[in-house]
């Protein structure tokens, strides 16, 4: 089980100017996963990365596995890993694999029990499994943990009310203006929290919406759906004095709005308030910007004022979803554990059917005149004998794997005259591997 790890940092760990300099955008991960890999000697990872939060879920050998991550992770930023070590987390084995259901199930978020956090999740690990990043162990893994996600927001009530980041923002919005029917929302890049702070926005009544993208087909569709106007991006400043409220979410490297620009729209609307939100890490608006006259600016860890009078109220649901993600890493690490006997029920089987196979080829040559059906049926029956024979064998290395007897394991191999479990190598598989590993569902 220790070869499950993961190291990362998250909003409770890292202040926003740490988390914006390790955030990647979705394009950069394909190479960060091939970095880490090499730079770790992981078999297997999965690279996460929000707002809140970036973490590499890992399966690998060795006790320098937090070492060998955090020089992976620090080297694809150009970061020293004495710097990046203070902010980080590490876990392993069970505390690793119980840590994924809890951020799955939105219970390591920012906004407790939050349901964004899950289709992250998902995107993360089918990004990296199309990267042929991952293997069977953090396939069982993820899927677990998106199926202990299911559970923990159907069987509590930790999912209930509106628990996203968009929701608590417009809760911000709200302390701003007390009437939204007059006042234009600007989005400015697409994506998945914006578009929900613009749906609770209408939702709230407000009167206007323009979005604003460099991919102005795609600026369309999303204002479309909200009844709104598209704009380019080149007039972006341009909109800036008739928005009230400005939600930033783009996936620049570097800010799109300085003070400045919020100096000059400023002085046109008069100085009225405007509310901007800005959702992005890296960060879109210059800190500085909130200082001018009427300017609100918030950002994701801004949101925390809120969240604590939300946690509370969902703390009592608490100790059933501990007890739900402590069940969840029980199934999944007893499946895993009869999985890793997968190698020496492998070369078990494999070296019983070279010797049935060489003994078909010899009773072949004694009787030529055999039939091809008649061939066919000793084949058929030699397979069931010998399935008949393998079986308590495999059996009992099963059982032993899953109380985690490994030296009983090793006499087993030694006895048998196999490989012994102890030598295989991380991502071998077994032939019967869906019997030993949970089989979930497909997100």
């Amino acid at each position: 089980m220790h070869r499950f790890v993961v190291l990362g940092i998250n909003h409770k760990f890292a202040p926003l100017e740490v988390r914006e300099r390790l955030a990647y955008p979705d394009r950069r991960i394909p190479g960060a996963l091939k970095t880490i890999r090499e730079k770790a000697g992981c078999a297997e990872a999965v690279l996460i990365s929000t707002c809140n939060r970036v973490e590499v879920y890992a399966f690998t050998d060795g006790e320098d596995a937090r070492a060998r991550l955090l020089l992976g992770l620090a080297a694809d930023h150009g970061m020293k890993p004495e710097y990046l070590e203070q902010y980080c987390y590490f876990h392993r084995g069970r505390d690793a694999v119980e840590h994924l259901i809890r951020v799955a199930g939105g219970l390591d978020s920012l906004v407790l029990g939050e349901t964004q956090i899950l289709s992250q999740t998902k995107k993360a690990y089918l990004l990296a499994q199309s990267e042929n990043s991952t293997g069977k162990a953090l396939n069982g893994l993820f899927h677990r943990a998106f199926q202990a996600a299911k559970r923990l927001h159907t069987e509590t009530g930790i999912g209930e009310g509106q628990l996203s980041v968009s929701a608590i923002a417009v809760r911000f919005v709200n302390r701003v203006f007390e009437e939204l029917g007059d006042k234009t929302a600007l989005l400015i890049g697409i994506g998945e929290v914006g578009e929900l702070t613009l749906t609770y926005l209408k939702e709230a009544g407000i009167g206007r919406v323009v979005v604003v993208s460099r991919n102005l087909e795609r600026a369309r569709e999303t204002a479309a759906r909200f009844d709104g106007d598209a704009v380019p991006f080149e007039l972006l400043q341009d909109y800036l004095p008739a928005a009230h409220v400005i939600i930033s979410q783009t996936a620049s490297e570097t800010r799109i709005l300085e003070r400045k620009h919020f100096q000059k729209s400023q002085k046109q609307r008069g100085y009225a308030s405007v509310f901007a939100l800005d959702l992005a890490v890296p960060r879109d608006i210059a800190e500085d910007a909130g200082e001018v006259e009427g300017v609100y600016l918030y950002n994701v860890d801004d949101l925390e004022h809120v969240v604590a009078e939300h946690t509370m109220e969902r703390s009592r649901e608490l100790e059933q979803c501990r007890e739900i993600v402590a069940d969840e890493a029980n199934h999944f690490l007893k499946g895993f554990k009869t999985f890793e006997a997968g190698p020496l029920i492998t070369q078990l089987r494999s070296r019983a059917e070279q010797a049935r196979d060489a003994e078909l080829e010899r009773l072949f040559n004694r009787l030529p005149d055999l039939t091809p059906e008649m061939k066919e049926e000793l084949a058929a029956h030699s397979t069931r004998l010998l399935n008949k024979l393998l079986h308590p064998q495999i059996q009992g290395i099963k059982e032993q794997a899953a109380h985690g007897n490994t030296d009983s394991l090793r006499v087993m191999a030694e006895s048998l005259g196999v490989e012994s479990v102890a030598s295989t190598q991380p991502g071998q598989t077994a032939p019967d591997e869906s019997e030993t590993v949970p089989s979930e569902e497909q997100p």
